[in-house]
């Protein structure tokens, strides 16, 4: 048996740069991840190719970090992104000639579906690592990757993790120092946001010329700048933060930025919204006062999901 942990991911910057001829769009985003993760567990399955189990951290520990999940809302079958994960690396397998069982992943969710934090592809990203030193393939990160970019463009860097500036349309990687240790507070409202609508909301922005590209190279240079020795600040990195999905769908649901405003005013650095939506973050320079403010914002915004953890 071996368990992997899957970590969410914000995003600190997120630009739509273009529009391919198949639909896809172009993005340029500084990805970082966060210690809220779920665990994946990977054992030698029985008698079916693929068993997929998934429960909430609730069911398996009474001291439930996550509340209101939704985990019924993940399926344990080809709908969901881990189980093709499994079918695509045993595939990869078969096709090298290399032996390889049946497999039991089991879920342990703690990241909210639906929450614009990655967490279908990281739990993805840690079936195709985990089956894979499970089985002892051989592959390569690289390969992984190859794969992994065949279910979703955000399943990469889920692989690879830390810190990174993402284009196309996430595939193409820059590994960047990571300013781990950054406490952040997370919130994620019960809210449905469709990503559908979200890219036809900021194309019609973008062509008015109402959208407002972030500094993502400006994040860049300070990242870099500061390297890996902690030196950079929430209050340096919040001054670079930028979504241009936050401009359109914070229209559509108010809810997103009052999470987001309240979280200014009781002390972080910055705040703003993960990839389309609906989860929003703060960043603080304190850990201290993001656990006071999370304890507050519970009380206030019930139904609401909080985590309040690290960069990493």
């Amino acid at each position: 048996m071996i368990k992997i942990s899957a970590y969410a991911k914000i995003n600190l910057t997120l630009d739509v740069t273009g529009k391919l001829p198949n639909g896809y769009h172009e993005l340029r985003s500084v990805m970082q991840q966060t210690d809220l993760h779920d665990d994946v567990i990977i054992d030698e399955g029985s008698d079916k190719r693929i068993i997929l189990e998934v429960m909430s951290e609730s069911e398996k520990n009474s001291d439930n970090v996550a509340g209101a999940l939704c985990h019924d809302m993940v399926p344990t079958d080809g709908r969901n992104i881990a189980y093709r994960a499994a079918e695509k690396i045993l595939d990869a397998a078969k096709q090298c000639g290399k032996p390889c069982g049946n497999v039991k992943i089991s879920l342990v969710k703690r990241i909210p579906a639906a929450a614009g934090m990655a967490g279908g592809s990281t739990d993805a990203a840690a079936v195709l690592t985990g089956i894979n030193r499970f089985y002892e393939l051989g592959f390569t990160e690289e390969k992984l990757c190859e794969i992994g970019v065949t279910l979703g463009a955000d399943v990469p860097f889920c692989i690879k993790g830390g810190t990174a500036l993402c284009e196309g349309i996430g595939e193409k990687m820059t590994a960047l120092p990571s300013p781990k240790g950054i406490p952040v507070l997370i919130a994620k409202p019960a809210i449905a946001v469709s990503t559908a609508e979200a890219y036809s909301l900021l194309d019609e922005a973008d062509a008015e010329g109402k959208l407002v590209h972030p500094d993502t190279d400006g994040l860049v240079s300070l990242l870099k700048a500061g390297g890996a020795d902690g030196t950079i600040s929430a209050t340096k990195i919040s001054g670079y933060l930028g979504n241009g999905f936050y401009q359109v769908i914070g229209n559509l649901h108010p809810e997103i930025r009052d999470l987001c405003n309240e979280m200014t005013e009781r002390g972080a650095a910055g705040s703003l919204m993960s990839g389309s939506g609906p989860s929003v973050f703060g960043l603080f320079e304190d850990k201290s006062l993001a656990d006071k403010v999370r304890k507050e914002m519970e009380v206030k915004y019930p139904g609401v999901f909080f985590y309040s953890g690290y960069l990493i």
